[in-house]
């Protein structure tokens, strides 16, 4: 069961669907990374590797001004699109069809980016050359399993850094 924990749509049950491949965000790592980031009132959010969509979601019921999630697979488009509309959110949500490293290629300006990979992402090193590349002065929150090593010419930018039980959650200012 996901939900949202906080925020004016506490305790709405988003939609998921049973893909092993896929882990959305537990309540208690969804609560730490939102502990740590503080007011996000009226921030422009980009949820990368948006999934159903769980944390954008939890970004713009706490207050956050608007999200872009992307997503390339279309199953879960459709959750997020299922989603935001129980929320009555279209105004506040961009939905792209896309993967993530062209995205990234060009973003637009944000003020927080949430990532959150599969656990077996294969391109971290040219995710993280990305965001330094692509963002200056952006928070960037970083889920990943617990066994990721973030390179030494990233480690500059890292405000937090916490293992939460198989979760890695980095915060990242570029």
């Amino acid at each position: 069961m996901v939900r949202i924990i906080s925020g004016y749509f506490k305790g709405q049950l988003l939609k998921t669907n049973h893909n092993p491949n896929l882990r959305p965000t537990s309540d208690r790592v969804k609560e730490s990374l939102f502990s740590i980031l503080g007011d996000i009132e009226n921030l422009r959010v980009v949820d990368l590797f948006a999934g159903c969509g769980n944390l954008g979601l939890e970004a713009i019921s706490r207050g956050a001004k608007s999200c872009i999630m992307v997503e390339k697979n279309i199953r879960q488009i459709k959750l997020i699109q299922e989603n935001v509309r129980k929320l009555e959110l279209a105004g506040d949500v961009k939905i792209l069809k896309m993967d993530v490293l062209r995205f990234l290629s060009d973003p637009p300006e944000a003020d927080l980016v949430l990532v959150d990979p599969p656990y077996k992402f294969k391109y971290f090193d040219e995710l993280f050359d990305l965001f330094v590349q692509q963002f200056s002065g952006v928070k960037i929150a970083l889920e990943a399993g617990k066994e990721l090593k973030i390179p030494d010419r990233i480690s500059e930018y890292i405000q937090s850094h916490r293992i939460i039980g198989e979760t890695s959650l980095t915060i990242m200012k570029v």
